[in-house]
């Protein structure tokens, strides 16, 4: 019986052992297997979780471009009022928030309706297209407040004429090589004409806007029209519609050579897109937005 029981116990340790042997092999085996599908994954020709990172459904370079957009936008439209109210800008900020992934949860329909797309997301390859445009998208939560800011009119003018003789008229007749030190002139030129126009008065060292520049820092819209276009643009009839005509016409101007070809500004500048994307990504934007103002604020516009 003695002898029995000291079996039993120099048994234990080998029941125990082999288990834990046996639960080594196993986990061994899931990392390996682990390993091996996150090698295949990755790897830059095939795998779907490689298909989404490289850019096909989502890519860490939408988040940057997101952000470093959202910068340059929002301070942009606070310096030129086209942003009222500190409610309103809390509104786009929300709905500039949600765009990203309301745009990935597009981007996704998008190939997964499309039958031909579809069967290369499927098959781990992504579609050589570009249908949806985050940056043409973006325009749409921004372009609604544009009315605002051209309440004062003067400076804008005064800026639009600065750059147009600059950048589109002048180099047409002066030498090829002063032609770019031309168009950054006359881009600082217009940018600071339209700073000193609108804001030249807060500073008591600087000569009166209106009497140095005249009727460009003096000329503004009366509030009724100004009140008449922002309802116009933040309609959910005309607003898509318009915001789109806006986009195609700027798709058009800041992508002429006459920009592109100026070493310091043909990075900020968008890449030339059909009209038909741009108007469809504009128009889906200022929709976007609006719906996220009809649920944030119970406020609908639907004819201006």
């Amino acid at each position: 019986m003695l002898v029995a029981r000291l079996r039993v116990v120099h048994a234990i340790p080998l029941v125990v052992n082999g288990r834990l042997r046996s639960v080594g092999d196993v986990v061994g085996r899931l990392r390996s297997a682990a390993a091996g599908l996150l090698t295949q994954e990755f790897t830059y020709s095939t795998g779907h979780l490689a298909t989404i990172l490289q850019g096909c459904l989502f890519a860490p370079s939408v988040l940057t471009f997101w952000f470093v957009n959202g910068l340059v936008d929002f301070s942009t439209a606070v310096a030129i009022g086209a942003v009222a109210t500190p409610a309103g800008l809390q509104v786009r900020v929300v709905a500039y928030v949600l765009l990203v992934p309301t745009f990935l949860l597009a981007r996704a329909a998008v190939h997964l309706v499309h039958p031909v797309h579809r069967k290369q997301v499927l098959s781990g390859s992504c579609p050589n297209t570009r249908l949806l445009s985050l940056d043409w998208i973006s325009m749409g939560i921004l372009a609604t407040g544009l009315p605002l800011a051209l309440r004062n009119l003067g400076p804008w003018l005064g800026m639009n004429t600065i750059f147009v003789a600059g950048v589109f008229l002048l180099p047409r007749v002066l030498p090829k090589r002063q032609t770019g030190t031309l168009k950054l002139a006359a881009i600082v030129l217009g940018v600071v004409t339209f700073v000193y126009a609108t804001y030249g008065d807060t500073v008591a060292t600087l000569p009166d806007p209106a009497t140095t520049l005249g009727p460009v820092a003096t000329l503004t819209l009366d509030d009724t029209v100004v009140e008449r276009l922002f309802r116009t643009a933040n309609s959910v009839t005309i607003g898509p519609p318009l915001v789109a005509t806006v986009g195609v016409g700027l798709n058009r101007v800041l992508t002429r050579p006459e920009l592109t070809d100026i070493p310091l500004v043909r990075y900020s500048l968008p890449k030339r897109d059909r009209d038909l994307v741009v108007a469809a990504n504009a128009a889906f934007g200022t929709a976007f937005y609006l719906f996220v103002v009809a649920v944030s604020t119970r406020d609908v516009i639907l004819f201006p």
